[in-house]
């Protein structure tokens, strides 16, 4: 009997890149709770030990995921758009990768920037404010307040389209309860359809007082 003489298929090789996809994938599917170090050695089809050799601990893993899903983050050149249009678009797309990963979306607002690339992700920021005359005190502002607004826009949105871990039924997109006449007024206004609205709206804001700042600035400067 003649044996098959083929070589066995090669192993794709381990690196931060494939351990940090497939983590990501990992908490898609299953949860931030799902991860752990030998529940993605099994994932990647190593021994939890190998993933060691490229990441010090769980910890530097979840720094990879955040750093990747910044990848998706759209934030236009400086030759494309103006500095305020550039925060907007980031701000719009910073909040719609929620839907995309609603489980890992987590990570955006309760990890410190430690990765390089995410550090270069909030010079790029900073260089914007920057260029809008904004000092270092006024940039940090603006950079948390559009942060809690995109973070927390994107946490709702998670919520509106149930989403989120264990999740039940969204009683508020058809409430209407005599005992609370104030709860059923607004629910239409508060349904998934009208987060886009909402968001832009509190965008609004956000610009028109940076607009105002912006002005203050150039004004104070011909003094």
């Amino acid at each position: 009997m003649v044996k098959n003489s083929r070589p066995a298929k090669s192993r794709k090789p381990l690196s931060r890149e494939r351990i940090v996809e497939t983590a990501l994938q990992l908490i898609d599917k299953q949860g931030m709770d799902a991860l752990s170090m030998r529940r993605l050695g099994a994932a990647l089809g190593v021994e939890a030990m190998a993933i060691y050799h490229h990441f010090a601990n769980k910890g530097e893993v979840l720094d990879g995921v955040l750093e990747r899903m910044l990848e998706e983050v759209d934030f236009p050149t400086m030759e494309t758009l103006p500095p305020m249009e550039r925060l907007r678009q980031f701000a719009r797309s910073h909040r719609q990768m929620a839907l995309r990963h609603p489980h890992a979306f987590i990570l955006i607002p309760t990890r410190r920037f430690n990765t390089e690339h995410s550090l270069a992700v909030y010079e790029k920021i900073l260089a914007t404010f920057r260029e809008l005359g904004f000092d270092a005190a006024l940039s940090a502002r603006y950079f948390r307040t559009l942060g809690y607004l995109a973070s927390g826009a994107g946490l709702a949105d998670i919520a509106g389209h149930a989403q989120q871990p264990d999740a039940t039924p969204v009683r508020l997109e058809t409430f209407a309860d005599d005992k609370y006449p104030l709860v059923s007024a607004v629910v239409p206004h508060l349904r998934a359809a009208n987060l886009d609205a909402i968001f832009e709206f509190g965008l609004d804001i956000v610009f028109e007082a940076m607009r105002r700042d912006v002005v203050a600035i150039q004004q104070a400067r011909k003094t």
